[in-house]
């Protein structure tokens, strides 16, 4: 199915939208994936009837981006496969002094803080496939506080996220989020939601045994709660269930228990995960004490897909191109490039096409058009015509 049959099918399932603003989505995802170069209004208007003015005048223009991916999401047909939420942060590099939204982001390509603009994306996976879609993304405000306890800080802003897309949510049980998300506001704010969050704790987790409830013969007094403190630097294995080895890392060894955390004031499902060749390991926790340990993992390593996204999005649609400074124009920037990759893997799924070959077949499609267009011939054309198949796959990697 051509990527315009597909777009008109999702406008179909989402609210009313103009005529004329319709056109101009259709125009935008076919530009966007048959262009060269940077993902600008210039080289927009480069590669489409469409005037660069006309760019800007629509970007600034809200759009229910969220009802989009929802209509993505639906027609990807998972099947009935658990779903699972993922928080995640992205940087994206901004120079100037009059952009919105300019401030201090951690940059994990640079393992440092940097000055720029940071998204923050709340998307789906499907537990059996691995398949992921981004299903909202807001930009990070400047001037928040990365301090918990202030009244407002980045932390409240992400949860604000969340509690906005809760009906989005319904069927999703389970939250996954890396380290960054391990703090108390967000196991209190998804507690209260009803899921379950599960994420990575720090090597030094300050976690206690619960005690068993046993009492010796004559003892006086109240039974105690906790069994004393785990010490990860001679930590006691035996005290641990051993569950196995990973079928993908025989040397990694899992381990799990349920603890108590002082701090967050709740036990956790723990899973250690050892490297039996370094000696290191990694502590994962869910808020669902009676999750199986290989769950945990497994859901845990999916949110990795996530960052497939936004690799994606900075490779093939243009997340890091936005030629605009404005608040609503960069809102709408960030979410049509997310929403592309969303688009992409829904039209490429049935031939299993990398998004690169993709994006390659687009622009030569692109070309052929425009060729026929220039010779004055009929430009509508079989795509698997075997004199056109050649010009259409050249570059591309077979699926």
């Amino acid at each position: 199915m051509r990527t315009h049959e597909v777009l008109n099918t999702i406008f179909d399932h989402i609210n009313p939208i103009r005529k004329s603003r319709r056109s101009f989505l259709t125009v935008l995802f076919l530009t966007v994936f048959a262009l060269r170069g940077r993902l600008t209004f210039t080289n927009l208007a480069r590669f489409c009837p469409l005037h660069e003015q006309t760019f800007r005048r629509n970007f600034e223009k809200h759009f229910d981006w969220v009802a989009f991916n929802r209509a993505v999401i639906d027609l990807a047909e998972v099947g009935q496969q658990p779903w699972i939420g993922v928080f995640d942060c992205s940087f994206i590099a901004k120079s100037g002094k009059h952009t919105y939204g300019l401030d201090r982001f951690w940059s994990s390509c640079h393992d440092q803080s940097k000055r720029g603009l940071e998204i923050s994306l709340l998307g789906l996976i499907a537990t059996e496939t691995g398949q992921s879609f981004a299903l909202d993304v807001v930009q990070t405000p400047p001037d928040l506080s990365t301090d918990e306890a202030a009244a407002f800080s980045r932390i409240d802003f992400y949860m604000e996220q969340f509690h906005d897309l809760l009906d989005q949510l319904k069927a999703v049980k389970y939250m996954v989020g890396d380290g960054n998300y391990a703090r108390f506001k967000v196991f209190t704010s998804l507690t209260r939601a009803n899921k379950h969050l599960i994420t990575r704790l720090r090597c030094d987790a300050n976690l206690r045994y619960l005690h068993d409830g046993s009492r010796r013969p004559g003892q006086r007094g109240q039974t105690p709660r906790y069994a004393g403190k785990v010490d990860w630097k001679q930590f006691d294995l035996s005290r641990f269930e051993y569950v196995g080895t990973l079928e993908d890392h025989q040397h990694i060894a899992l381990y799990t228990q349920i603890l108590n955390s002082p701090h967050y004031k709740r036990d956790f499902r723990v899973v250690v995960l050892v490297n039996g060749r370094t000696g290191k390991y990694v502590i994962l926790a869910s808020t669902d004490i009676d999750q199986g340990a290989e769950e945990v993992v497994a859901y845990y390593r999916l949110r990795f897909q996530v960052e497939f996204l936004f690799r994606d999005a900075k490779q093939f649609t243009g997340l890091e191109h936005c030629q605009a400074r404005s608040e609503a124009k960069l809102d709408f920037h960030f979410n049509m490039s997310l929403a592309a990759v969303n688009l992409a893997r829904l039209v490429s799924a049935e031939s299993g096409l990398s998004l690169n070959s993709y994006v390659r077949g687009q622009y030569n499609r692109f070309v052929v058009d425009q060729l026929l267009v220039q010779l004055g011939l009929e430009a509508e054309y079989d795509v698997n015509d075997p004199l056109l198949r050649p010009v259409i796959d050249i570059g591309r990697m077979a699926a």
